[in-house]
């Protein structure tokens, strides 16, 4: 069956070119799984062995967490798509949706129709039933495979959160943008007990003829243990990571430069 095509605002494909790539309504050559199936240990712990074999020798918390970046770095630009550019929802928690995977690799949502309308309640709602209803069932399966605190995972989400609005900042109304950005600033998570917001704040930059503000996360996502240890060379970290931040300024500041730039 011929793909169709769905139609989003030049502006919004302009600040995030991926998204031609991200939402599809045919399986393009990937495997598929729907994503009602997905948080369920017969689905997902065989696709979570099957990613990890690209990580050899590698402990699984930090391949959980890898997992987890990946698919919300699909599922959020996807989600937001409809939201901010159509005025529509994907209920990932009904049927007719899948998750596109290239050997267990995320790489799009698959819609068997178009976005759906949204109801006649705040778009934060939405965004809390996106948490609740399938993000949280989901991470605790993930949790359970990869031994991973899901307080690793929920910093995830803040992280790949952040980026999205940064990425879109150029595109969008200021206002809308400042709007649509507090969508999940007061979702509450694991009975109560973490608060979304509070797993990343911007902090001062040591940099800051290079950019102003940096992210810092509460709990560092554990990418860099994906990564075998290079002698005279430093730990790949990313520019929130907590353990950058425990460096001494210099020392974050030519990493900041070596990332940004290309050279330290």
């Amino acid at each position: 069956m011929k793909a169709r095509i769905i139609e989003l605002p030049d502006w919004l494909r302009q600040a995030w070119p991926p998204l031609k790539h991200i939402i599809r309504t045919d399986e393009g050559g990937f495997s598929s799984v729907g994503l009602v199936k997905l948080a369920d240990k017969g689905v997902l712990f065989p696709m979570l062995e099957q990613f990890a074999r690209s990580y050899p020798a590698v402990k699984r918390p930090p391949v959980a967490s890898q997992w987890s970046m990946n698919y919300l770095s699909v599922l959020f630009p996807a989600l937001l798509a409809g939201t901010l550019g159509r005025n529509r929802e994907i209920p990932v928690w009904e049927a007719g949706i899948a998750l596109l995977h290239d050997e267990a690799r995320p790489a799009a949502l698959r819609m068997d129709g178009g976005f759906w309308a949204l109801p006649a309640q705040p778009v934060d709602d939405y965004w809390q039933q996106v948490v609740s209803r399938h993000l949280e069932p989901l991470f605790a399966t993930l949790s359970q495979w990869g031994g991973v605190s899901p307080k690793v995972l929920w910093g995830n989400v803040i992280a790949v959160w952040d980026g999205a609005f940064d990425r879109l900042s150029g595109g969008m109304d200021p206002d809308m943008h400042f709007a649509a950005y507090q969508w999940i600033d007061h979702t509450i998570v694991l009975d109560g007990r973490l608060r979304l917001r509070d797993q990343q704040r911007m902090v001062v930059s040591p940099a800051p003829d290079i950019c102003a503000q940096i992210p810092l996360r509460k709990h560092c996502c554990l990418h860099y243990m994906l990564h075998a240890p290079v002698i005279d060379q430093p730990e790949v970290l990313c520019e929130a990571c907590p353990r950058l931040h425990r460096q001494p300024p210099g020392s974050q500041e030519n990493y900041l430069r070596s990332i940004r730039l290309g050279h330290g």
